[in-house]
């Protein structure tokens, strides 16, 4: 029996980046409650757009956002996982070497960048529907908020190599978690724990669980669900670490999905087998 379904957003349900979700998944987020089955939404974003993007279910499902480091639902926040105040600032300047790079510093409830109208303010704002706040120095945060570090590059493999042999950064966790984003969060964060502290909190056994994801910062995720799920779409990694590859995005593969597993509960529970 199915209690638990995560899933990962962009590239997964929806092209990266885009805001419009197939109302579909409404109504199947709804069914899977009526059958006893939670959904959480699981991303790399900020926890405003996550709501945002799933407002007309926003109080029927979980949250975990910012890559891991924030667990929450709707009016609370559950766990947060921040990073060492010590090492803020080494990586803000670390990072600022890299050519051609933008910095988004998060906290729990919004984001912050540095200077006014730049080209990623206009993407998190407009795009991604992030509540940010411009500032003139990003040293100047109060830096015990932070949850996650995020570097936005065209080419961000490439240009980022260097960072994981970085001694400044070796106690930090690092992730490609999009086509152009580095995620850098605390050692004891990301997508996996999150999700299995979010099966503890809600006594859910891992072979209860579903998760689906389509990139590097999913893998975690994978290694803490019954049945790990990924897209036609996805990485190469994702095919082979994964139990089932779904179609893609573009052809609402996890929706498919979504519908087989209620499907399946409700055969089971009409011939009493749960």
């Amino acid at each position: 029996m199915i209690r638990l379904i995560a899933s990962d957003i962009d590239g997964t349900l929806v092209p990266e980046g885009s805001h419009v979700i197939d109302p579909a998944y409404y109504d199947v987020i709804r069914e899977l409650k009526a059958e006893g089955i939670t959904f959480c939404a699981c991303s790399g974003r900020q926890y405003y757009s996550m709501m945002k993007l799933f407002e007309p279910v926003a109080d029927d499902i979980y949250f975990i956002s910012a890559n891991g480091t924030v667990v929450r639902t709707r009016d609370r926040v559950l766990h947060s996982w921040t990073i060492d105040p010590e090492l803020y600032l080494p990586v803000i300047q670390k990072l600022r070497t890299i050519e051609g790079s933008e910095i988004v510093v998060e906290g729990v409830e919004k984001s912050w960048i540095e200077g006014y109208e730049t080209p990623v303010t206009k993407l998190m704002r407009d795009q991604y529907h992030y509540s940010v706040e411009n500032v003139p120095d990003l040293d100047a945060l109060a830096s015990e908020r932070i949850v996650k570090i995020s570097l936005h590059h065209p080419n961000v493999e490439e240009a980022t190599k260097d960072l994981f042999r970085s001694h400044r950064l070796e106690k930090l966790s690092m992730t490609i978690s999009g086509a152009a984003w580095l995620d850098i969060i605390s050692p004891e964060a990301g997508k996996g724990e999150a999700f299995a502290l979010l099966q503890e909190y809600l006594g859910v056994g891992i072979e209860e669980t579903v998760y689906f994801g389509d990139n590097l910062n999913d893998l975690s995720a994978f290694h803490e669900a019954g049945v790990a799920a990924t897209v036609a779409n996805a990485r190469q990694e994702m095919h082979d670490a994964a139990d089932i590859v779904a179609s893609s995005f573009s052809d609402l593969g996890v929706l498919r999905q979504l519908r087989h597993i209620l499907d399946l509960e409700k055969r089971f529970k009409a011939e009493g087998n749960i």
